[in-house]
């Protein structure tokens, strides 16, 4: 089974753990790998549609893993109990979605649940949700993918004292992706800059809106700094 990069990353920071939770499965590609690798002995895919559910079990028939798997039609977390699962994987779906994910779930995710987060968008309003709500980020990675670059949190409950960095870049980012950094930096700030150049040449300008991006490009340029020294 061929995963792609992003998914590839995801599954490789499942830790060895009796149950994984697969959020919004799909294909069911992720609890699938980590069965077949021995990293987790039983897989609940859930899926808020019938159709990508039927995906997934198809996909645990064919390679005959269908005795450690269940599958539950939930709109997010709703079908999991309270220490079901101990590692939960939340991706592919937009930042705000897998928020009030974690909020409507809140009862299935205990002190030992590692949550792992991969929101296509919004990954700032993401992480100032998690540290907002008694969550925190203990490490963040970022992958490449079809000229793409996707952000991966690994979660656990817990408070934690957010900076400008681990709101804005992540944790530990620059050492957990040293391939990528440099790169995903750069685009970074060429997204910012494009911001305040487009709010800047309009007749109108939006000074709040300026305001918000040149502290988010500095902070990204301070950051790329750190890395060239």
């Amino acid at each position: 089974m061929q995963l792609s990069p992003r998914l590839l990353k995801i599954a490789s920071l499942v830790p060895k753990c009796h149950t994984i939770a697969d959020v919004g499965t799909d294909h069911g590609y992720i609890p699938l790998v980590c069965i077949d690798r021995g990293i987790a002995s039983h897989a609940i895919a859930m899926d808020i549609n019938p159709m990508p559910l039927k995906r997934a079990k198809d996909n645990f028939v064919k390679h005959g893993y269908m005795h450690q798997a269940q599958f539950r039609l939930s709109d997010g977390l709703a079908q999991l109990k309270s220490g079901e699962a101990d590692v939960i994987v939340i991706a592919g779906m937009g930042g705000p979605l897998i928020c009030d994910i974690i909020k409507n779930g809140a009862h299935a995710i205990d002190d030992n649940t590692l949550l792992l987060l991969q929101p296509m968008i919004a990954p700032i309003e993401l992480r100032s949700f998690l540290f907002a709500n008694g969550y925190r980020v203990c490490d963040e990675y970022v992958v490449r993918e079809d000229n793409k670059y996707y952000n991966i949190m690994a979660v656990r409950k817990g408070e934690a004292q957010p900076t400008d960095e681990l709101i804005y870049i992540g944790a530990n980012l620059a050492a957990n992706s040293t391939d990528t950094i440099g790169d995903y930096l750069d685009y970074k700030i060429r997204v910012c800059q494009g911001i305040i150049e487009g709010h800047s040449r309009s007749a109108c300008p939006d000074a709040e809106a300026i305001e918000k991006f040149s502290h988010e490009l500095a902070i990204y340029q301070s950051c790329k700094k750190e890395l060239t020294k």
